[in-house]
This record gives structure tokens, C-alpha cells and sequence, in this order.
């Protein structure tokens, strides 16, 4: 029996060195045939004639080959819809990461992520493990309340500071198996850093393992959160792979004026993540308010209000606004252009902040009104 073992073994070994032997002499006569003399040319050439003789061609069809690779319509019909952890957001059973600059909210938003999760699903069993906060910040956060408040359902990781990447790869190796053997249960898992958690080569995030245990979380059902830092210069750092291994993506950034964090998507993968904002306060979530109003400049936010407030007395046209903001220095207060603010006016009538309409009795002069 061993005999025929080995004798088929050498068979399929031969069988997948001839390939390699055939693009060898391929290379030989396109890249170094001008080192050749003409008899060793007509030798390689001759040599490759033998070795495809001898290579065994299947006769197997190329969906027989490629069977477990093709998707079937039932496969794509019976395939389960997206569940969402948070809507628009975390999909579960996947593996995102959220980078922005320091002080960009990122906890805040991931503390907040948690404890609608939580509430949501009764199944689901949260291990937030923390590099990168200091221990008198973490109870701004309400740590210190979630930990009693869902007992075992949450876990708050970080305490240890000597080897804590080696520890933490530990536990994401635990938390593998732990996923394997309580499939009804949700396991998210958030890492917050990557930079001080994944393991390390040469001062360098180790791309070779990048994600190793994650991947198997997330394959055995379980989510994984990642956050990672813009660098000094506002670049993400280490590695462009940290963002091109995950499933999605989100830029997180602060607008100090309106009090507020925005999430902009740059990683859709196949889910469809969308822009979220948030109402800040005292490092906490108050409540989501609109992306769009959110996402704008100083300028841009004064003249919104600036509009409102004056179209609250009645309604405008586009002249009597322009001589107003004059008469207010709006324009050299804020460095901004006559072309800007019609744009402006536009803009937000297209979104809904006041209404415009264009009077034809009145030469045309648009008037604004709520």
C-alpha cells in the first residue's frame, strides 16, 4: 500500500513540476535567448516538445474543474441578507476599521456603538480591548457603569502594559474558539489600537499576520473592530494593507465648531455603509443629527443660520440678502465671495433649509422664504 502511496505521490509531484519546467524554458528563449548559441535554442525548444508530451491533460469540463469555485443561482438566491449591528454602519460578521486623528472621536463614537449594541441584541458579548487610553480617561467614558451593567456581556481589556500586543493575540486566539463553540452567540471584538495590538516586525506592523485571528473571528460568525490613527502629517500610517484587508472603512473627523463627529466612508466593499454625525458633549453622544448641515465650515455654518434668522421675518430676494450680509461685513468677515454665497443659497434650497423661487413679474429675481 505505501509503495503505491509514494508511487502516485511522485506521479502528481512530476505532473506539477512540468509547468514550472515549461515557463523556465519560456524565460530562457524570450529573455536570454541573445546568451543561447543555436543548438542549445533547438534543445530548449525540443525539451519543452517532451515535457508537453508527457503532461497529462485532464478531460474534465471547466465548470467539472472549477465547480466549488462557480457560484449557483441557488447559492446567490439562498445567500443570507446583511445584518446590521449598527444600521449603515457595522455589519456583522465582519472586519472594519475606524482611523481619524487623535482627539477625532473615535471612542466616543465606538463607547456609544457599544451600548446600542448591547441593548439591541441580548446575544451579543462585547471585548473592547484598550492600548491606547489612559485609566483616568476611561471612566469620561462610562466605562466603569457598562462593566456593571452587562456583566459578562462586556469586557473591557487593556489593564496589563508589559507585552500587551503578545497578550492581546493570545486573546484573539481564545476568542476564536470561544465563537466556535457558542455559535448562537455574537462576539464583537474592538481593537483600539491596531498600531499597539497587531504584532510587530522590525518596528513594523507585521503584514504577513495582519488579521490572522481576526480573520478566523470573523469566519466563525464573530465581528471585529479595528481603530487606527492618522499619523502627525494627517496620513494613515504603516500600512495601506490595514485598509485594503478590511471589509469597510470609515475616516472619522471632528467639526470643533458645531460640536459634532462625522463618519465618511471610504471603504464600501459590498455593504452599503453610508455618512453618519454626531452631537458631541462632554465626550458623549447626544444624538445623530444631519450629515450634510454637519459637515461644513465655520463659514458655511454662520451663513445657514445667519439666512434662517433673516428669512424667519418673511420671505427675500436674492438682492435684499446680498445687501444685508453687506451691511454686516459677512463677506470680509469670513474671506468669502459674492459667487460662494449663491452657491451657498442654492445649495441649501436644494437641501431644504428654505425654498426658492424664481418670479418671473419680478424680472426674474429669485426669492428665498421657509
Amino acid at each position: 500500500m505505501n509503495n503505491i502511496i509514494t508511487k502516485i505521490e511522485n506521479k502528481i509531484k512530476k505532473q506539477e513540476e512540468i509547468p514550472v519546467l515549461i515557463q523556465r524554458i519560456d524565460d530562457m528563449l524570450t529573455i536570454n535567448s541573445h546568451l543561447l548559441e543555436k543548438n542549445e535554442i533547438s534543445e530548449l525548444k525540443n525539451e519543452k516538445i517532451n515535457l508537453e508530451k508527457k503532461l497529462i491533460k485532464s478531460n474534465l469540463s471547466i465548470d467539472q474543474k472549477f465547480n466549488n469555485f462557480f457560484y449557483t443561482s441557488k447559492d446567490i438566491e439562498d445567500a443570507p441578507e446583511t445584518q446590521w449591528l449598527i444600521p449603515e454602519v457595522i455589519p456583522s460578521s465582519t472586519i472594519g476599521v475606524f482611523y481619524g486623528a487623535p482627539g477625532s472621536g473615535k471612542s466616543s463614537i465606538l463607547i456609544d456603538y457599544c451600548n446600542q449594541i448591547l441593548r439591541n441584541f441580548e446575544n451579543a458579548y462585547i471585548i473592547y480591548i484598550d492600548a491606547d487610553m489612559a485609566l483616568g480617561k476611561i471612566n469620561d467614558f462610562g466605562i466603569g457603569e457598562m462593566i456593571k451593567q452587562y456583566g459578562e456581556r462586556f469586557k473591557y481589556a487593556g489593564k496589563s502594559v508589559n507585552d500587551i500586543s503578545i497578550i492581546a493575540q493570545n486573546l484573539l486566539k481564545e476568542i476564536v474558539q470561544v465563537q466556535l463553540d457558542f455559535p448562537q452567540k455574537k462576539y464583537i471584538v474592538i481593537e483600539d489600537s491596531l498600531t499597539l495590538i497587531a504584532p510587530r516586525k522590525q518596528g513594523f506592523i507585521n503584514v504577513e499576520s495582519l488579521y490572522k485571528y481576526e480573520k478566523q473571528i470573523r469566519d466563525a460568525g464573530g465581528t471585529i473592530i479595528i481603530v487606527h490613527h492618522l499619523n502627525k502629517a494627517g496620513i494613515f500610517a504603516d500600512s495601506q494593507q490595514i485598509e485594503n484587508y478590511a471589509d469597510y472603512t470609515f475616516l472619522i473627523q471632528r467639526n470643533d465648531f458645531n460640536s459634532s463627529i462625522l463618519l465618511h466612508p471610504k471603504k464600501a466593499s459590498r455593504y452599503d455603509i453610508k455618512e453618519k454625525a454626531y452631537k458631541v458633549e462632554n465626550r458623549k453622544i447626544i444624538e445623530e443629527i444631519d450629515f450634510q448641515t454637519a459637515n461644513i465650515s465655520n463659514s458655511e455654518s454662520s451663513f445657514v443660520n445667519i439666512i434662517l434668522d433673516l428669512l424667519s421675518d418673511g420671505e427675500m430676494n436674492q438682492s435684499e440678502i446680498m445687501k444685508y450680509l453687506k451691511q454686516i461685513s459677512f463677506f470680509t468677515k469670513f474671506t468669502v465671495g459674492e459667487k460662494k454665497v449663491i452657491s451657498w443659497l442654492e445649495k441649501w434650497s436644494k437641501n431644504g433649509k428654505w425654498s426658492c423661487e424664481q418670479r418671473a413679474n419680478e424680472k426674474n429675481a429669485k426669492f428665498y422664504y421657509i
